[in-house]
C-alpha cells in the first residue's frame, strides 16, 4: 500500500518540480520581454511621480528652513533615497534607449530581458518611496536652545536707583506669591520701566536659585504692546518664545489655540510692555491667566495708572524718576566729569540735572553731548534749557524730557547725523531697525553729497548709527540694528513737525489728492492698500501693495529724489 502510493505520488512531485524550476521561470521571463515597452512607460510614469514629491518635499523643507526649523531625520533620510533614486534613473533610461536603437538591427533579447526586470524591480522601489511620501508627518520642529530668551542688561543699560531697586524687589515678591497673576509697573515714559522689566524676567528663570523653596518660570517672554496694538504681530511673538507656530496649512491659528498651547507651560511668565490701553488678554491674544492657569503670571508696563485699575491688577508697582543725587552722579558719569573737572562747569551741570526732571532718557544723551565741551558751550546749553518753554506738548511730564532731547539733538555736529536719526522715526514704533535700509534711504536721497558708492554711504551712515548711539538717542539690539526708545521717537516726530527747515512726517490716512511737494520723507501708516496716492507719480505700476513695508526710493515726480517709506497698520 504505501509502496503503491509513493509510486503514484511520484510523476505529480516531479510534474510540480519542472513546472517551478523550469515552466515557471521560463514564462516569467518571456513576460518580462514582451511586456518591456509597458514597464518602461510605467517606470518613466513613477519617475515623474517620485520627482513631483521630491520638489514638494523640498519646497516643504525650505519654508522650515525659513521659519528656522530643524528638519526630521527621517525627512532627510527619505529626501536622500528620492534623490538617490532618480540619479540611479539616468543610468537605466540611457540603457533602455540604447536597446530600443539597436533592437531592429541587433535584438538582445537577453539585454531587454534584464532592462525589463530592473525597471520592474525600480518601479517596485519607487512604490515604496512614494508610500513613505503620503505618511509623512512635520517636515520640522523647533530646536528647544536656539528659543529665544531674555538676555542680561549690561550695567549701562540699567541704570540702578533707590526706587528702581524698591520696584525691583516689590516685583520678586509679587512672582513668589502664587496667588497673584498680574502685576503692572507703571511710570513716566523714559524713567525705565522696559529696562526694569527685562530685569525681573532674568531673574524670574533663576528664582530656585535666590531660595530653593522657590519655583523658577520655564519660559519668560517678552513682547512690545505699544499705543497702537498689532495683536498678531504680539501672538507671533509670545508663540514664538515657546515654540509654537501661529500658522499652519488652513491659515492662522487662533486666540483659543494659543490659549490652549500657553496651558501647557508649567510656569511662564509673560511680559506685556508699553500698554497704553486695557486689553482683555485672552480674548484679544490668548493668554490664560486666573483659574485658566495658576502657573502663569503677566508683567504690564505702562505710563498710564488708569490701565492698572481698569484691568484688575494684583499687585500695582510704580517707578519713580532718579533723585537728585542719582540724576547729577549719571549725568557727570556720561559728560564725562570727575574730581578734577573746572568747578563753573559743575555749577552749571547741576543747573542742567534739574531741568531732566529725573529721567535717563532725557540725561543720558544730554550729558553725552556735553562730553567734551568747552565752558562756553555749557553756558549756552543751559540758556536754551532754561528759556526753552514747550506749551504744545501734551504730556506735561513728558516737557523736560523733550527739551533735553531738543538740547541733545540740536548738539549733532552734521545735518547727514540728523537725518539718519529723522529716518529712524518713520518706522514703526519698536520697531527693529535694520541699519542696511537706512544705507538705502541715504543712498535714495543723495544724503551723502559727491558719493557715488553706495560701499562709501555705507561707511558714512555707519558712523553716524555709532555717533547717535554713543549719544543715547539710539539703542543697540544686535547685529545691523538698531531701536528707538518710544519716548524718543515721539520726540523726533514732534521736531519734525513744529521747525520748518525739517521736512519729515508721518500720515495716518492716505490723503489722495495731497502731492506731498514740501516732504523729503513720509511714511504712511495704513491699512489702504489697494492705492497709491493720486499726486504720487512713479514710472511704474504696483497692482496691489502687499500688507508689510514697502520702501520707494528715487520717486520721481515729487522733488528731485524723495523717499516714500509705506507700512500697513496690520503688518
Amino acid at each position: 500500500m504505501g509502496c503503491g502510493f509513493c509510486g503514484a505520488a511520484l510523476p505529480n512531485i516531479v510534474a510540480t518540480l519542472v513546472v517551478d524550476c523550469v515552466v515557471k521561470p521560463v514564462g516569467r521571463r518571456v513576460d518580462y520581454v514582451r511586456r518591456f515597452h509597458d514597464n518602461v512607460e510605467k517606470l518613466l510614469e513613477k519617475k515623474r511621480e517620485l520627482a513631483d514629491a521630491r520638489d514638494r518635499l523640498l519646497h516643504k523643507i525650505e519654508d522650515a528652513k525659513n521659519r528656522l526649523l530643524l528638519i526630521e531625520n527621517d525627512v532627510q533620510n527619505l529626501q536622500s533615497r528620492a534623490d538617490e533614486t532618480l540619479s540611479d534613473m539616468g543610468t537605466l533610461e540611457e540603457e533602455i534607449q540604447l536597446n530600443k536603437r539597436c533592437v531592429n538591427w541587433c535584438p538582445n533579447w537577453s539585454w531587454r530581458y534584464q532592462l525589463s526586470k530592473k525597471a520592474m524591480k525600480k518601479i517596485q522601489d519607487i512604490s515604496e518611496l512614494l508610500d513613505n511620501f503620503g505618511q509623512l508627518g512635520p517636515v520640522g520642529y523647533r530646536d528647544p536652545t536656539a528659543l529665544p530668551t531674555i538676555d542680561f542688561l549690561c550695567s549701562e543699560e540699567f541704570v540702578v536707583s533707590e526706587s528702581s531697586k524698591a520696584a525691583f524687589n516689590q516685583m520678586i515678591e509679587a512672582l513668589k506669591d502664587e496667588n497673584i497673576n498680574m502685576i503692572e509697573l507703571w511710570g513716566m515714559g523714559g524713567v525705565g520701566k522696559t529696562s526694569l522689566a527685562r530685569e525681573v524676567g532674568s531673574l524670574a528663570k533663576k528664582l530656585n536659585l535666590v531660595d530653593k523653596k522657590l519655583n523658577s518660570f520655564d519660559k519668560v517672554v517678552i513682547t512690545t504692546v505699544s499705543q497702537k496694538p498689532n495683536f498678531e504681530r504680539i501672538q507671533d511673538q509670545i508663540a514664538q518664545y515657546i515654540g509654537f507656530d501661529m500658522k499652519n496649512e488652513q491659515g492662522r491659528r487662533s486666540e483659543q489655540e494659543l490659549w490652549l498651547r500657553l496651558k501647557k507651560e508649567q510656569r511662564i511668565l509673560i511680559i506685556l510692555d508699553d500698554i497704553w490701553e486695557p486689553i482683555n488678554l485672552k480674548e484679544k491674544i490668548g493668554i490664560p491667566i486666573g483659574d485658566d492657569h495658576k502657573g502663569c503670571k503677566v508683567l504690564l508696563t505702562t505710563r498710564r495708572q488708569l490701565v492698572c485699575r481698569a484691568m484688575d491688577c494684583q499687585n500695582v508697582v510704580q517707578l519713580g524718576c532718579l533723585n537728585d543725587d542719582e540724576a547729577r552722579t549719571l549725568f557727570e558719569k556720561k559728560a564725562g566729569l570727575d574730581d578734577f573737572s573746572d568747578d563753573s562747569i559743575k555749577i552749571l551741570a547741576n543747573q542742567i540735572v534739574k531741568k531732566c526732571g529725573g529721567l535717563p532718557i532725557a540725561i543720558v544723551p544730554l550729558g553725552s553731548a556735553l562730553k567734551g565741551k568747552t565752558h562756553h558751550e555749557w553756558q549756552a546749553a543751559y540758556r536754551r534749557l532754561k528759556d526753552r518753554r514747550l506749551t504744545e506738548i501734551e504730556d506735561v511730564n513728558e516737557e523736560n524730557a523733550y527739551v533735553c532731547l531738543e538740547a541733545s539733538f540740536d548738539n549733532l555736529k552734521n545735518m547727514e547725523t540728523k537725518t539718519c536719526f529723522l529716518l529712524c522715526s518713520l518706522f514703526p514704533e519698536d520697531d527693529e531697525i535694520y541699519v542696511e535700509n537706512l544705507v538705502g534711504y541715504a543712498w535714495g536721497l543723495e544724503l551723502y553729497k559727491g558719493m557715488d558708492s553706495i560701499k562709501d554711504v555705507r561707511s558714512e551712515v555707519l558712523a553716524s548709527i555709532e555717533t547717535l548711539k554713543n549719544s543715547g538717542l539710539l539703542l543697540d539690539c544686535g547685529e545691523r540694528h538698531v531701536k528707538m526708545h518710544d519716548v524718543v521717537r515721539q520726540f523726533v516726530l514732534w521736531i519734525a513737525s513744529s521747525r520748518k527747515e525739517i521736512s519729515f512726517g508721518i500720515v495716518e490716512t492716505l490723503p489722495m489728492d495731497e502731492s506731498f511737494k514740501h516732504y523729503t520723507a513720509i511714511s504712511f501708516e495704513t491699512d489702504q492698500t489697494d492705492e497709491l496716492p493720486k499726486g504720487v507719480g512713479f514710472p511704474f505700476t504696483i497692482p496691489a501693495w502687499p500688507p508689510c513695508m514697502v520702501t520707494l526710493a528715487a520717486a520721481w515726480g515729487l522733488t528731485s529724489t524723495l523717499l516714500l517709506s509705506f507700512y500697513a497698520a496690520d503688518s
